[in-house]
């Protein structure tokens, strides 16, 4: 199915089925998760999860902790501490709890970061009717993992390389493995809620590969080609491609697992500011899970 042309996705050719949803009929659209499990569609955004005035209450509460608490990255920052850093050590997982109760501390100040918390699991709860909605339990911690992490990017620090989920699974095999529920880890879910955008770049681009046909990358910093299955070079200035860029206070969910992305350059001085993570199902198909 080929989706049309919107207000946030644009491109010669939307050639996967990515669809807007007014936040006004959100409590219509329950079987949206499903939609996107049994590949009827390939994303959504939902506009206007958020007000205007309450993701500038958002972002003023989140000045001192980005400045103060976040984990600089190349592109940026990101807060609380993200899964990645976990490797078959401690005290790095001992560090990202650490960074977790960082975050749930000034929540409980907070209330409008407190709000993203409570507004983002009512959203999957929402649009995922048909599923009991959870987070991931650590099994060495045996309390749950972090539901979601914001995200800052940087003016001309080149954005998030090209990649998929699938292909992040692969190199964080150690987090993955110390989740106690039986989750389904085949072609995860992507989400992020959109808090600022920059005034040029920052766009999400869509590229028409999928992880069964496209399955590496030469270097994890790569960002103008991929690998296919053969072992070929694909660059991606030859793919077919288009984009998808939320507004302040919507909110995407897209197949990132299968699907290769990257988040574009940032050319604007306003930093890109999300909040996000991933989805996906029990074995059992009763359940979904959402983490960062």
């Amino acid at each position: 199915m080929i989706a049309e042309q919107t207000s946030t996705i644009t491109g010669p050719r939307i050639f996967f089925n990515f669809i807007e949803v007014p936040a006004a009929k959100m409590a219509e659209n329950g079987d949206l998760i499903r939609k996107l499990k049994n590949g009827e569609i390939h994303g959504f955004v939902l506009r206007n999860l958020f007000s205007q005035q309450e993701v500038a209450e958002m972002l003023r509460a989140l000045e001192r902790p980005l400045e103060e608490d976040a984990m600089n990255t190349p592109s940026g920052k990101m807060f609380p501490t993200p899964f990645a850093i976990i490797t078959n050590d401690g005290e790095r997982l001992d560090a990202y709890y650490e960074s977790l109760n960082t975050m749930y501390k000034l929540m409980a100040r907070e209330p409008a970061l407190q709000l993203v918390k409570d507004r983002v699991n009512a959203f999957f709860r929402a649009v995922a009717a048909d599923y009991k909605v959870s987070v991931p339990i650590n099994k060495v911690k045996g309390i749950p993992v972090s539901e979601g992490c914001f995200r800052v990017f940087y003016k001309d620090r080149g954005g998030l390389f090209v990649h998929c989920g699938n292909l992040f699974q692969q190199q964080s095999e150690y987090y993955y493995s110390l989740l106690a529920n039986d989750i389904d880890m085949s072609d995860q879910l992507s989400f992020f809620f959109n808090l600022q955008n920059t005034e040029a770049g920052g766009e999400l681009t869509i590229y028409d590969m999928l992880w069964k046909d496209v399955v590496a990358k030469a270097t994890p910093d790569e960002n103008d080609s991929v690998i296919d299955k053969d072992g070929n070079t694909i660059y991606l200035k030859d793919v077919e491609q288009f984009t998808v860029k939320p507004q302040p206070g919507d909110i995407l969910v897209f197949s990132g697992g299968p699907i290769w992305h990257r988040v574009e350059n940032i050319k604007g001085d306003t930093p890109r500011i999300t909040y996000g993570g991933f989805v996906n199902f029990s074995n059992d198909g009763k359940e979904i899970f959402y983490w960062s």
